[in-house]
């Protein structure tokens, strides 16, 4: 393990901390929002952290397992009527939902190690624009579709993807500009990719039942960009 491994290790455990530190005050000040979707935003944000760790696996004993351990038992324990603190998170939406989270960010990093702008793309996807549309489809949405979705929900999914695919884009070249990201040479435009994730994203949130969606759609998003180059 070097020591970018354990800067890595110690900035991702620091974000978790602080967006446990935002949940409780946000709790506490009875704030109105989404805050089991404030949490599913703010973890996603380990995308710009994740390339800093020299072996994929490393990432998945320090992080991974440990993390899908602890939300693993804490939607057993919530479904027993003894939450904590991330079982009550689990029992604020789909109980098996942040488990598949974490399944999906374990799959990714086995599945594109060296393609983490890809998969980058896909937590982004899961994060910011499912994230965004529940919040917009709950504050805006009027008009219903699929499984209870709106229009307006689905429309903040793709807004908020594409929005984000450009972020994580833009990082990656910077990167890829300084030699500490290889170089992604025959990747699609971004302008392409951008609303390409945004799509993909809408539409499997509107056609993925349940806790589900936090699989397919980072799976999915990030084998399409993987596909277009990036």
């Amino acid at each position: 393990m070097t020591a970018d491994d354990i800067i890595a290790l110690l900035l991702v455990y620091s974000l978790i901390g602080a967006t446990l530190a935002t949940y409780i005050i946000l709790e506490r000040r009875g704030s109105g929002l989404d805050t089991r979707k404030v949490v599913h935003i703010m973890i996603g944000n380990f995308v710009f952290v994740w390339w800093m760790f020299s072996e994929s696996w490393i990432m998945l004993v320090f992080f991974v397992l440990p993390f899908g351990a602890l939300v693993l038992a804490a939607a057993i324990a919530a479904g027993r009527g003894k939450g904590g603190m991330v079982g009550d998170m689990s029992l604020k939406g789909h109980r098996l939902g942040l488990f598949f989270y974490v399944i999906s960010i374990g799959v990714l990093a086995s599945l594109f190690p060296d393609h983490l702008a890809a998969a980058s793309v896909g937590i982004v996807a899961m994060t910011y624009g499912d994230g965004f549309g529940s919040i917009i489809g709950k504050a805006f949405g009027k008009r219903r579709m699929l499984n209870g979705k709106t229009l307006e929900g689905s429309l903040g999914v793709f807004a908020a993807t594409a929005v984000m695919t450009l972020v994580v884009v833009g990082f990656y070249c910077l990167l890829a500009s300084w030699n500490l990201y290889a170089p992604m040479y025959g990747a699609a435009p971004v302008w392409m990719l951008a609303p390409a994730a945004g799509v993909c994203a809408a539409v499997l949130e509107a056609v993925t039942p349940g806790d589900y969606d936090n699989l397919t759609i980072p799976i999915v998003t990030a084998a399409l960009m993987f596909l277009l180059g990036l």
